[in-house]
């Protein structure tokens, strides 16, 4: 099973539709220079006909919102079900959403996208790295193109492995002390995958020391923008791929496992 697909024009429609019923959730990417910003918002609304939909556009908790203005290119990702669905989209018109004649709250009207990507579930879950695979990574401040400007200063360039991946992010154990990056901090990475291709560019965002299964120190990084480009579409069905290589390891490795433990007790 492949594990990405593209989605029929009716099923969007329908993912749409239940979006819209359950006030769905959904996270807005947006670059703006160097810097990636990402926000939470429900869907409210959508036309398939007219081929626009609206998500509200409200600050969580009292903090600034990212300037989004009509023109703009998106990355917008939302879960139906077990799947989890990414797509491109322009903003067309920024306003506010009626409920009804005493009720309004700040919205954005999105074009309706030309495809949306369905990832199976297994792909946005992070996998660990098998044991046996030592993946070089590493990261810098900024943005995947700024690595030669980040490689004159040392003390930019963060490296380690990969200890866990996903569609959605990575876990870099390291061993060097973390820089002082602060949450969302952009970032540029460089993923060895062992796949016989080139390293993995892409962007990323820091999102905290965290630590692996065996409490080794890493740092923990959300790709961003890879559903804006056909490029960036590519990467993710390569990162895609490479995490379903990595689950089927883990699962022949704890079936030896097992196998093992019952021949002891046998």
């Amino acid at each position: 099973m492949k594990p990405r697909r593209l989605i029929t024009p009716q099923d969007a429609t329908l993912l749409f539709d239940e979006a819209v019923r359950e006030r769905a959730l959904a996270v807005i990417t947006a670059q703006s220079g160097d810097t990636w910003r990402t926000l939470k918002c429900r869907f409210l609304e959508r036309d398939p006909q007219r081929r626009f939909f609206v998500l509200d556009h409200q600050p969580p908790h009292g903090s600034a919102l990212p300037e989004l203005q009509p023109g703009h290119c998106v990355g917008v990702s939302f879960r139906a079900g077990n799947r989890k669905i990414l797509f491109a989209s322009v903003i067309e018109a920024r306003g506010h959403y009626l409920f009804d004649d005493r009720t309004s709250i700040p919205a954005i009207r999105y074009r309706w996208p030309d495809s949306l990507t369905e990832l199976q579930r297994r792909s946005y879950y992070r996998t660990p790295v098998p044991e046996t695979l030592t993946l070089r990574a590493t990261v810098w401040p900024g943005a995947a193109h700024t690595r030669p400007t980040a490689s004159s200063d040392a003390s930019g360039v963060l490296s380690g492995t990969l200890a866990d991946l996903s569609c959605g992010g990575a876990l870099l154990r390291v061993t060097q002390p973390l820089p002082a990056w602060s949450d969302e901090e952009p970032l540029g990475v460089e993923l060895h995958l062992a796949d016989g291709r080139p390293p993995l560019l892409t962007s990323a965002l820091f999102r905290g020391v965290r630590q692996d299964e065996l409490g080794r120190t890493g740092a923990a990084i959300q790709f961003v923008g890879l559903e804006l480009s056909v490029d960036g579409r590519l990467a993710l069905q390569r990162v895609a791929a490479c995490v379903q290589r990595f689950h089927r390891l883990s699962l022949g490795s704890e079936l030896r496992g097992w196998n093992k433990r019952d021949s002891e007790f046998g």
